[in-house]
């Protein structure tokens, strides 16, 4: 008699995957703080290949019987763990736009641990109940989802600007050419007013070539508040918001009204 919780493990594994490929397929290419800059999985094709990938593994391991399924999911759970340690410290978005996150050692822990529950699932002998594996990972993917969204509304309330020594009469930001956030930096300082569009210095670094090092900031897009004197008044931030907040931190003079100086 087979037991069903190496089917449960798999279904629960599948849940996030699919979230995670849907939120990469749905999203704005220039949304997207995409880590790949050069081949075939750099963006705009790369999102979208990615996120058609992790969906088709996440629902062939919902319905594929047997020890296959289990097979497949360490596979997806060996490629996710060395992609994260390879991309740590790199802004990556591994569910779309909802959540631009920084890989950081938690990512490459739970994806090894993800792995491990699978490893688990393959000794414990899958079997072949299609619909129960349905159910627990359509369930598996409303709670992945749901937190996403959460964390995602709670993110968006907590950016904040630096504590700055005086205010900010400039910001200079770096980009690269093939950066989608930096792109989508660019698309959100358009909608600025044009005094503080105008006091926006882009610095567009070469591919591969990082913000001087004194910035201590490990990609781009970054920027840094500037004074009166040109001189860095702030620390620096990076991610697409945080480059956001800083840039309506801009103080701007209100200019003189003609009424203003009648008499």
């Amino acid at each position: 008699m087979t037991t069903p919780w190496p089917d449960v493990v798999l279904a629960l594994l599948a849940g996030p995957l699919v979230v995670a490929g849907l939120a990469k397929v749905a999203a704005r290419a220039d949304r997207l703080s995409w880590p790949v800059e050069r081949g075939p999985l750099r963006a705009p094709v790369g999102p979208r290949l990615v996120g058609t990938a992790e969906v088709l593994a996440a629902c062939a391991v919902t319905v594929v019987q047997g020890r296959p399924a289990a097979v497949l999911a360490v596979t997806v759970g060996v490629v996710l763990t060395t992609a994260a340690a390879v991309l740590r410290g790199r802004e990556c978005a591994c569910f779309g736009a909802a959540r631009l996150a920084t890989v950081k050692r938690s990512h490459v822990v739970g994806n090894l641990l993800g792995t491990a529950a699978a490893v688990a699932a393959l000794v414990g002998g899958p079997g072949d109940d299609p619909v129960l594996r349905a159910a627990v990972a359509g369930a598996s993917a409303l709670v992945a989802a749901t937190v996403v969204l959460v964390l995602d509304r709670r993110a968006r309330r907590v950016v904040t600007t630096p504590r700055c020594d005086e205010p900010i009469s400039a910001v200079r930001l770096y980009t690269t050419a093939g950066c989608p956030s930096c792109r989508a930096v660019k698309q959100l300082v358009a909608t600025v007013e044009q005094a503080r569009r105008d006091a926006v210095v882009t610095v567009v670094l070469a591919a591969g070539e990082k913000p001087p090092g004194e910035l201590g900031i490990a990609g781009v897009p970054a920027a840094i508040g500037l004074g009166t004197t040109g001189e860095p008044v702030c620390g620096p931030v990076s991610g697409v918001g945080a480059v956001k907040a800083l840039v309506d931190s801009i103080s701007v003079v209100a200019p003189e009204r003609a009424t203003d100086r009648v008499g």
